[in-house]
């Protein structure tokens, strides 16, 4: 997971973000080089924290849900200028808090200044820079800073992000936990021991996780709501797996791989369970699971 600072001082461009959930941009004309802040787009992936500067303001924050693709010039940006082509790269964000509007004299305040950063070494916005890296302390300050919390760290030991926001999201971490129990609770249904849904061994409650099937960051507020959401999975490592990607559902209801495994270990861990059954797999629960595979093996914008 990274953290990105978009400079978009168009607001029609700004908008475009929020709106349609987008960020878009393209080569410079010919005979004009093109810099990494325009490149940059090409390294974002899934997961990762945008935020959004308009105006002298930072106005909004976004998670990236699709890592880029090529697409032509949206309908709501403005013509390129000349030379400029009409193809570029557009990567899917969603927005996760709006409505900001931090300066950026404060921001400034916050992060590293100087290349390859946002901001000039004086603390200014650097001139039509878009797209900046920004490193972990910097990400995770101006968060803090906004009073919101990116958790990299799961509940009960699942290494799952989860984002404090609106609605849902605007909860403490105790209350994000208390609804993590109910989902736990409801799934064990008063059983002292039950199987995970993926290996099927029978393992005490405390070993059992309440896994959202979708990411909870990506779910609307009516799924989260609901109990056919998540699955019992255990920790002692379908859990992780599950929730890297190493092993996904397919449409037959079966374990397969997922991502590639980086060590024989790991590769033999997902051989072990490739071809089982998933007990949470049905009707219901088919299209999570379609999701989840799709976004881990980096299908979703297709």
């Amino acid at each position: 997971m990274a953290y990105w600072y978009a400079s978009q001082g168009v607001v029609r461009t700004f908008n475009a973000s929020i709106d349609e959930g987008i960020l878009w941009t393209c080569e410079r004309p010919q005979g004009k080089w093109t810099g990494e802040d325009r490149t940059n787009i090409r390294h974002m992936g899934e997961g990762d924290i945008v935020f959004h500067h308009s105006k002298s303001y930072l106005r909004a924050v976004s998670v990236v849900i699709a890592s880029w693709e090529d697409a032509p010039r949206p309908t709501s940006h403005y013509p390129g200028l000349d030379g400029e082509e009409d193809d570029g790269w557009l990567v899917k964000v969603q927005p996760l808090e709006t409505g900001l509007k931090l300066s950026y004299k404060d921001v400034a305040q916050l992060i590293e200044l100087g290349s390859p950063g946002p901001f000039t070494a004086a603390g200014m916005p650097q001139h039509k820079k878009f797209l900046s890296r920004l490193g972990d302390a910097d990400g995770n300050q101006l968060l803090h800073h906004l009073g919101l919390e990116y958790v990299d760290e799961g509940l009960y030991g699942r290494p799952s992000a989860e984002w404090l926001g609106d609605d849902t999201d605007g909860l403490s971490i105790s209350t994000i936990r208390n609804e993590q129990s109910a989902l736990r609770r409801h799934l064990l249904n008063g059983r002292p021991v039950a199987p995970c849904s993926l290996c099927q061994t029978e393992l005490p409650a405390c070993l059992l996780v309440a896994g959202h099937i979708k990411p909870r960051t990506l779910c609307s507020e009516q799924e989260r709501k609901d109990y056919r959401a998540a699955m019992l999975i255990c920790s002692l490592g379908c859990d992780a797996l599950f929730e890297w990607g190493y092993i996904v559902v397919n449409a037959n209801g079966r374990l397969e791989p997922g991502i590639p495994a980086e060590t024989r270990p790991l590769e033999a861990a997902v051989a072990k369970l490739s071809g089982r059954g998933c007990t949470a797999y049905d009707e219901v629960t088919a299209p999570r699971f379609e999701f989840h595979r799709r976004l881990k093996v980096g299908q979703l914008h297709q």
